[in-house]
C-alpha cells in the first residue's frame, strides 16, 4: 500500500504540474533552503547569554511547525487526500500509513529535515550522547510537524464551509499577508532580543511548546540528566502516535460544521422602502444575503479590515500610531481588491441574469450598492476611530479623502474588472474548502489594488499641495474632490461593465463553464488565441513573479508610505530604508525606491508583452 500510494502522488504531480506551478514551486523552494541554512546558521552562532541559543532555536523551530500548520491550509488539495479512497475497503489506519509514506516524499519535507538538522549541529557542539539523542528527536520532530499538518488541514476543510471557517480563514490570510509585507520590522525584534535576551516568561512557554521536546532531550543528555532526556522523546513519541490515530479517525466521511441556511424572507420584501423594490431591489437584496451567508464572502468581509488593524499594530512596538486613521481607507483598498472576482465567485449562475434581457445594469448597480452597504459603514467607522486614538487632528483630511476615494473607486472598478478580467472558479455547491481553490485571482487582485489606489490619487494629491502651500482650506478640499472621483468611477464604470455584460456575456458564461475563453469572437470571427499566462516559461513566470515583488516592495513599503510619514511630520523611523539615512537624503531614497518599484512593474509588464508579441506573430504565421 506505501509503495502504491508513493507512486500515485508522484504519476498525478506528473500530469498536473505546469510551468506556472513549477515557477511558484521554484520560488517557494528557494526560499525555504535559504530558510533551512539560515537555520543551520542559527545553531553554529555564540551568544553572551548562555541560554539564548536555545531560546532562538525553540522559536525556530516552533515556526517551522506553524509555518507547516498554516501553509497546507492555503496550498490547495493535496496530491493524495482520504476523500479519494473513500469508496474504497482500504482500513483507515493503513491508508493513513501510506499517505504519511507519501507526504514524506516532497521537496518540503526534505527542506524540513536539513533545517531540523540544525538540532544535531546544536547537540556536535555540546557531547557525543547529545548528537545520539538528536538523531531520534529529528525524525520524531519532523514526524511532528507532517502529522500536525494534516490533521490540522482536515479540521480546518471541515470548518471552512461555515462562516465561522471564513473567518478563521481571512484572519489568518491578513496575519500572513501583513507579516510579508512588514517583514522588516522582525529584524529589528530579533536584533533586540539578541542584545537583551528573551523575557524569562515568554522562553519557559516557547520551551514548553512540543516542536522544542527534542531540544530540551538534548540539551539534558549533554549534562547527563538521563530522565529529562528520555522523558521529553518519550512524549514526543506519544505526540507523534496520538496525531497519527487522530488523523486515522479523521480519514473517514465526517465534517464538524455545515453552512445553514434557514428560512426566508421573501415575504417581508414588500414591507421595505424603495430601494428594494423592483429589479435592483431584488438583486440587492439578493446580494446582501450572500455577503451574510456565504463563506466565501465572509472571507471577504473580515480580510481588508484584518490585514489593515494588522498591519497599524506592527509599529506600536515603536509607539507609532499616524497609521491608525489610514486603517479604513487600507480596508476598502483591500476589500476591492480581494472582491473584483464577484461574477466569478457566482459561478455559472450568470445564465440567470443573461436569461432576462435588458436586466444587465440593475444586476451591476445592486453589486455595487450591496459592497457600499457592506464595507461603507464599516470603513468609515474605522477611519473615526482611528483618527481618535491617533489624537492628531491633522490626518483627519487625508483619512477622509483616502477612505471615500477608496470606496467610490472601488465598487465601480470591482464590478468593471470583474467582467473584463474574469477569473473562472468553481461553482458554489462544488466550492472546495481551501481559500486558493477559488480561482487563481492573485493578477486580478494586484491589478484592483492598483486601479483602485490610482483612484485615491486626485484626493490625496490635493490634500497633499495643501499641506505643502500650508493651506487648510485646500488640505481639506480633498475630501469633496475624493467624494467626485467615487461618484464619477461609481457610475462610469458601472455603465461601462453593464455595457460589457450585455455584449460579452455569452462568453464570459463559457469562460466559467469550461475555465478558458472562447476560440472566437463574435467582432473578428477568428481564433483568439492562448493567454500569454498558460503558455509563458517556468523561467518567464519566474522573472515576471520577481519583478512584479520588487515593485510592489519599492513603490509601497518602501517608497509611498515613508513619504507619507514624512508629509506627516512623524519623527518615527519605524522599518523604512529611507527614514534612517540621514536627513537630507531621505528625499532622494524614497525617489529612488520609487524608481524600482516602478522599474520592477515595467520588467514585469515586459515580459508579459514580449510573450504576447511572440504569440500574436506565432497565430499571425510567416
Amino acid at each position: 500500500m506505501v509503495g502504491v500510494l508513493i507512486r500515485m502522488k508522484l504519476a498525478v504531480l506528473r500530469h498536473s504540474t505546469t510551468d506556472a506551478k513549477m515557477a511558484l514551486s521554484g520560488l517557494g523552494w528557494t526560499a525555504g533552503i535559504c530558510l533551512a541554512v539560515t537555520t543551520l546558521v542559527v545553531a553554529c552562532l555564540d551568544f553572551s547569554h548562555p541560554r539564548l541559543l536555545m531560546d532562538l532555536l525553540a522559536v525556530t523551530f516552533a515556526l517551522w511547525a506553524l509555518g507547516w500548520m498554516v501553509g497546507p491550509i492555503f496550498a490547495g488539495e493535496p496530491a493524495l487526500n482520504g476523500e479519494h479512497f473513500h469508496r474504497q475497503p482500504i482500513p483507515r489506519r493503513t491508508l493513513a500509513m501510506g499517505l504519511l509514506a507519501a507526504a514524506l516524499v516532497a521537496a518540503t519535507t526534505a527542506i524540513t529535515l536539513l533545517a531540523f538538522c540544525a538540532l544535531i549541529v546544536f547537540a556536535a557542539r555540546l557531547s557525543w550522547a547529545a548528537v545520539l539523542v538528536s538523531v531520534p528527536a529529528v525524525v520524531l520532530l519532523l514526524l511532528l510537524v507532517v502529522l500536525l499538518s494534516r490533521v490540522v488541514t482536515l479540521l480546518f476543510r471541515m470548518l471552512a464551509k461555515s462562516r465561522l471557517g471564513g473567518v478563521v480563514t481571512a484572519t489568518v490570510t491578513a496575519a500572513m499577508v501583513s507579516l510579508s509585507s512588514f517583514s522588516w520590522i522582525l529584524i529589528i525584534g530579533v536584533s533586540l532580543l539578541l542584545e537583551y535576551g528573551f523575557p524569562p516568561a515568554f522562553s519557559t512557554v516557547v520551551r514548553a511548546l512540543p516542536s522544542s521536546w527534542g531540544l530540551l532531550a538534548v540539551e539534558a543528555a549533554s549534562r547527563g540528566d538521563w530522565p529529562w532526556t528520555v522523558g521529553p522523546l518519550v512524549a514526543l513519541g506519544a505526540a507523534v502516535v496520538a496525531l497519527f490515530l487522530a488523523w486515522s479517525a479523521l480519514l473517514g466521511p465526517q465534517r464538524i460544521a455545515r453552512p445553514v441556511v434557514r428560512g426566508s424572507s421573501a415575504h417581508k420584501a414588500a414591507r421595505r422602502g424603495p430601494l428594494f423594490r423592483g429589479d435592483q431591489g431584488a438583486v440587492y437584496l439578493k446580494e446582501l444575503r450572500t455577503w451574510w451567508r456565504d463563506p466565501v464572502r465572509t472571507q471577504g468581509i473580515v480580510m481588508g479590515p484584518a490585514f489593515s488593524i494588522i498591519t497599524a499594530l506592527f509599529p506600536l512596538i515603536f509607539g507609532f500610531t499616524a497609521g491608525f486613521p489610514f486603517v479604513g481607507a487600507a480596508s476598502a483598498l483591500m476589500a476591492a481588491a480581494t472582491c473584483a472576482n464577484a461574477y466569478g465567485q457566482d459561478g455559472t449562475a450568470l445564465w440567470l441574469t443573461l436569461t432576462v434581457p435588458g436586466k444587465e445594469k440593475a444586476d451591476v448597480r445592486a453589486r455595487q450598492l450591496a459592497w457600499l452597504t457592506v464595507f461603507g459603514p464599516l470603513t468609515l467607522v474605522l477611519t473615526i476611530l482611528g483618527c481618535l486614538l491617533h489624537g492628531d487632528a491633522s490626518l483627519v483630511p487625508w483619512a477622509l479623502a483616502g477612505t471615500l476615494a477608496a470606496l467610490g473607486g472601488g465598487s465601480g472598478l470591482l464590478v468593471w474588472v470583474s467582467v473584463v478580467a474574469l477569473v473562472p472558479g468553481p461553482d458554489p455547491h462544488k466550492s472546495k474548502n481551501s481559500p486558493m481553490d477559488h480561482g487563481d485571482v492573485t493578477g486580478q487582485s494586484f491589478l484592483m489594488f492598483f486601479l483602485v489606489a490610482l483612484a485615491m490619487c486626485p484626493a490625496l494629491g490635493v490634500a497633499w499641495a495643501g499641506h505643502a502651500l500650508d493651506l487648510p482650506a485646500l488640505l481639506w478640499a480633498g475630501v469633496p474632490v475624493a467624494l467626485l472621483t467615487g461618484v464619477f468611477c461609481h457610475v462610469k464604470l458601472g455603465s461601462v461593465a453593464a455595457r460589457t455584460l450585455r455584449d460579452k456575456g455569452p462568453e464570459l458564461l463559457h469562460l466559467m463553464r469550461s475555465g478558458k475563453a472562447t476560440s472566437t469572437t463574435e467582432e473578428t470571427g477568428e481564433d483568439a488565441g492562448p493567454s500569454p499566462f498558460t503558455t509563458m516559461s517556468g523561467r518567464h513566470q519566474t522573472l515576471m513573479w520577481s519583478a512584479m515583488a520588487v515593485g510592489i516592495l519599492g513603490v509601497f513599503p518602501q517608497g509611498l508610505v515613508p513619504l507619507g510619514i514624512k508629509l506627516s511630520g512623524s519623527p518615527a523611523k519605524v522599518w523604512f530604508l529611507a527614514l534612517h539615512v540621514p536627513e537630507p537624503w531621505q528625499w532622494p531614497v524614497v525617489a529612488v525606491m520609487i524608481v524600482i518599484g516602478l522599474a520592477g512593474f515595467r520588467g514585469a509588464y515586459l515580459v508579459y508583452r514580449t510573450e504576447k508579441n511572440r504569440l500574436q506573430a506565432a497565430a499571425a504565421g510567416p
